[in-house]
């Protein structure tokens, strides 16, 4: 079963669970294991150990919020590989028309485009280069 940790009445459950020490979290992805594991724990320690209540509300509120900060971390990861993904894409094509290129400046124009896609930048080395050379 797929667990949708964004809908709030379900993630509310899990807590509900981990605190009661009934979830089983090790199949969960790595952010919301720590955060459940940890959670699981702070309700071990107020059934057994008798944790303060108030406490471990505050505690609960200091865990939640460094999962949340953690998942923004990881979103702002994925956000990236995306971003690098898509630029190698680019640049794979670009290396593959500057390899069969039979023209001498649309082999240039090629290795310029080529260059700025793999440095990530849209900084104009073409046009430079071209302008430079006599090319344009």
């Amino acid at each position: 079963m797929r667990i949708n940790f964004s809908d709030r009445q379900q993630f509310e459950r899990l807590e509900d669970m981990a605190i009661d020490g009934q979830l089983d979290y090790s199949d969960f992805p790595p952010e919301e294991y720590t955060y459940f594991s940890k959670l699981a724990r702070l309700g071990y320690l107020n059934r057994h150990k008798g944790l303060d209540y108030d406490i471990c509300i505050a505690q609960q509120k200091e865990l939640r919020e460094d999962y949340t900060r953690h998942c923004e971390r990881r979103d702002e990861q994925l956000k990236f590989s995306k971003r690098l993904l898509k630029m190698r894409i680019k640049a794979t094509g670009l290396l593959r028309q500057l390899n069969t290129a039979r023209d001498p400046e649309q082999a240039l124009r090629l290795a310029c485009r080529y260059i700025e896609t793999i440095r990530n930048e849209d900084s104009g080395l073409e046009k430079r280069v071209l302008t430079n050379t006599g090319k344009e």
